[in-house]
């Protein structure tokens, strides 16, 4: 986000900067990464040399608690959503659970990078409706949540 203002002939341009790393910070490299924040910080430059006019402290804003699941996948080898893997911001405790129609556990995982490929004890399993349960915490309440729900393997 840019704002122009006018003042004394000069134009002072004041922008919001996004801070994704350590070394993108201008004049201060003691502010550390968190993923679960975004950190923001505004830079004013003066016309027409550029220079820095004016920098903020640095805001720190909690990224809210969002988790993703997709409904179907395909692992079929070409490449295509061949993974049923789930996806969030705000985590700190993971675990899922996926069971098939007769409620037999066929994949557990307690990393949210683990991604299941539809198979059970290497073989693979038919095409149907299988049961997902996903067990999380959020940061920063460190509040248990679980999200359920079907998951269709397509051969």
């Amino acid at each position: 986000m840019i704002t122009h203002f006018w003042t004394y002939n000069y134009l002072i341009i004041i922008s919001l900067v996004s801070i994704l790393n350590t070394q993108t910070i201008i004049g201060q490299t003691n502010v550390d990464y968190n993923e679960n924040y975004n950190k923001y910080r505004i830079v004013a430059y003066q016309n027409p040399d550029e220079q820095i006019f004016s920098i903020s402290n640095v805001v720190s804003v909690e990224k809210p608690y969002v988790i993703y699941s997709p409904n179907s996948f395909s692992p079929d080898g070409d490449g295509i959503n061949d993974f049923f893997a789930i996806k969030g911001q705000g985590i700190t405790d993971f675990q899922i659970e996926i069971f098939n129609r007769w409620g037999q556990m066929v994949f557990k995982s307690h990393s949210i990078d683990d991604k299941w490929d539809g198979t059970f004890k290497n073989k693979a399993l038919p095409t149907g409706t299988y049961i997902y349960k996903v067990k999380t915490t959020s940061y920063g309440d460190e509040q248990l949540l679980v999200k359920s729900g079907t998951i269709s393997l397509v051969r």
